[in-house]
């Protein structure tokens, strides 16, 4: 056995622990949310988690993963795939919109007595009227109709997307 003094000198006996390397474990990490989390943000966001609830809770139920630049990557193609979806949804809107408003007066003929018709105007005979004159089918939630019960000139507003509305008049006539 050796002496006390030299047992440093000769190495680590068997059984002894040798701290190779004094590393502090890192407290944060950047992930992707795959789905909305509580408390933590968005999916998509990207979030700054404690690495035991990233390791713990979001690792194994997917609802998160590292920040990579693959990863970083595919966010970026998925948000141009999206972007250029809203812009043939808006150039599709501003087409109709211009159909509707070149059009201008839609005709639609009811029964009436004097001034006033039997019945009212409803959403699906404006659709019909705009069919046959333009070829366009409009949805109906786009349209706001006002209470249309008289001959007459009315103005209806088409909002065909949050940035484009269409104005437009549906003339009333006895039949």
């Amino acid at each position: 056995v050796p002496s006390p003094s030299l047992r440093g000198l000769s190495g680590p006996r068997r059984g002894d622990l040798q701290v190779v390397a004094n590393k502090k474990v890192p407290r944060k990490v950047e992930v992707i949310l795959q789905e909305d989390v509580k408390q933590v943000g968005v999916r998509g966001a990207i979030a700054n988690v404690a690495a035991g609830f990233y390791r713990n809770y979001l690792l194994p139920n997917g609802l998160a993963q590292p920040v990579t630049e693959t990863v970083l990557s595919q966010i970026k193609a998925e948000e141009a795939k999206v972007d250029a979806k809203k812009k043939s949804l808006k150039g599709r809107a501003e087409t109709i919109a211009r159909a509707l408003e070149v059009a201008k007066n839609f005709i639609i003929k009811k029964e009436a007595k004097d001034e006033t018709i039997y019945g009212s105007v409803g959403m699906s005979e404006v659709r019909d009227a705009i069919k046959k004159q333009t070829g366009l089918d409009v949805d109906e939630s786009c349209i706001d109709l006002p209470s249309i019960k008289a001959l007459g000139t009315f103005e209806v507003v088409a909002k065909m997307h949050p940035e484009v509305q269409a104005t437009f008049n549906v003339v009333v006539q006895k039949a």
